[in-house]
């Protein structure tokens, strides 16, 4: 890994005169020493890198390409789809910054972030807390008496039967404050345990797929034969992924970029998104620990489909069981990898709608809601044009001003949510996915 700007202040441009003493840049040193950085160089690295090019108005160098090759020591032929390492870097080094300020930073007057779907930190100054108003102090003292007073004891008893007074309505006032407090929580509690009987669409939905009486099974993307598929310009169709027989595809390349490329093929490699989507979904109140589990593409078999409800991530050239489902989909992934073409085809374009949804200046997904192979469980499908829609489509699935409207609007009158398909389409920003939106949908049953 190249050296800490941190410790090369020499040989760095920020050393001079005219930004050493920015207080951005000493904002940008102290975060990269403090606790939450000491521990993780890397991290340290990165945000001296983005804050130096940033300073100095290189907004240029701030892509995943620049950073992979400034930061991460990765070659001219870095490949952003297999290889996610600065997004998964940049997704931990935001943390690390609400961690520093939310602790050691708290009192910082200049803050520093990264917003997401890009790599240029933006700073900005925090407003400092008004002071709080000192008490006038008194101009005259309380007058001193000449003489002692003495008091009898008829003048001490009546203070004591006041005190007592007092003590007898505070103990009384504070009773009747609980018995007020109660009734309250009682009146409040009672709606919530009704509605409860009608839980929101969202809520329903995730039940249907992390049922209690039946299993889920949650399959990763499987990025080594998605490298192979960049090495070949082919793709593998599902009877070749299962058998790894992948003759045909490598038959285009030399024997000795064979090997390499099988090597590729046989390592466990998954996206960070599709990383990222398993986290998301195993914190949901839905998801018990117990009642679902986390499988690799390549271990599981067809029979694994045929039982309880499933979850598959990716795109079909990263996830083949897709295949099995795609002749009840009306979108369906086409990848030439031969002429660069990726989309999805519209089988029964509705007006308005096109016959093909090319990824060239978009990023498409589809989410998909389907019975299982037996139809006795239900199938969620995950898959976009490239990581960034896949990401796209992770973020809708999570967001509840996304995904609740459209649930309410296919609901049926008996409350029940049916099979659909949810065509998304979103803007790529440095490799990351922007808001998307529905282009079109479709409903079964």
């Amino acid at each position: 890994m190249p050296d800490l700007i941190a410790n090369n202040e020499e040989k760095n441009l920020l050393a001079g005169d005219p930004m050493k003493e920015d207080a951005r840049w000493q904002l940008v040193k102290r975060i990269s020493v403090s606790a939450a950085f000491v521990r993780s160089p890397r991290l340290a690295h990165l945000l001296l890198y983005l804050g130096e090019q940033a300073i100095l108005n290189r907004k240029y160098l701030l892509t995943e390409q620049s950073l992979a090759s400034a930061v991460f020591d990765r070659k001219t032929n870095f490949d952003p789809a297999a290889d996610t390492i600065v997004r998964s870097q940049m997704v931990r080094l935001r943390q690390r910054l609400e961690d520093y300020f939310r602790d050691e930073g708290h009192a910082e007057h200049l803050r520093v972030s990264i917003p997401k779907g890009g790599y240029v930190p933006v700073f900005e100054a925090v407003p400092l807390a008004p002071a709080k108003e000192q008490p006038e102090p008194l101009t005259e003292p309380p007058p001193i008496p000449d003489e002692p007073q003495f008091k009898t004891a008829a003048d001490t008893e009546a203070p004591r039967r006041t005190i007592r007074r007092l003590r007898f309505t505070c103990i009384a006032l504070l009773g009747f404050s609980l018995a007020l407090c109660l009734l309250l929580f009682i009146r409040r509690s009672a709606p919530l345990v009704e509605g409860r009987r009608e839980s929101p669409a969202a809520h329903r939905f995730w039940k249907k797929l992390f049922d209690e009486n039946q299993k889920t099974t949650i399959v990763a993307a499987d990025s080594g034969i998605v490298m192979l598929h960049g090495g070949t310009g082919q793709n593998t169709n599902l009877s070749e992924y299962l058998s790894r027989n992948f003759s045909r595809e490598l038959a285009v390349v030399s024997a000795e970029r064979q090997k390499e490329l099988l090597f590729d093929a046989s390592r466990r490699y998954t996206s960070f998104v599709d990383l990222e989507l398993i986290e998301r979904l195993s914190h949901l109140p839905e998801a018990v620990s117990s009642n679902y589990n986390i499988r690799f593409a390549r271990d599981i078999t067809a029979d694994d489909l045929k039982q309880g409800n499933v979850i598959l991530s990716g795109s079909q050239d990263a996830n083949p069981w897709i295949e099995l489902f795609e002749p009840e989909m009306n979108f369906v992934l086409n990848i030439d990898l031969t002429h660069g073409l990726h989309g999805f085809t519209n089988r029964n374009p509705q007006p308005g709608e096109r016959p093909f949804y090319s990824a060239t200046q978009a990023e498409y997904g589809v989410l998909a809601f389907l019975p299982n192979l037996s139809r006795n469980g239900n199938v969620l499908i995950v898959e976009g044009t490239s990581v960034a829609g896949t990401e796209a489509i992770s973020d809708f699935l999570f967001m509840d001003s996304n995904l609740e409207p459209f649930l309410r609007k296919i609901t049926r009158k008996d409350g029940s949510i049916p099979k659909f398909e949810i065509l998304l389409e979103s803007k790529s920003l440095n490799g990351s996915a922007s808001r998307s939106r529905i282009v079109a949908y479709r409903t079964y049953g």
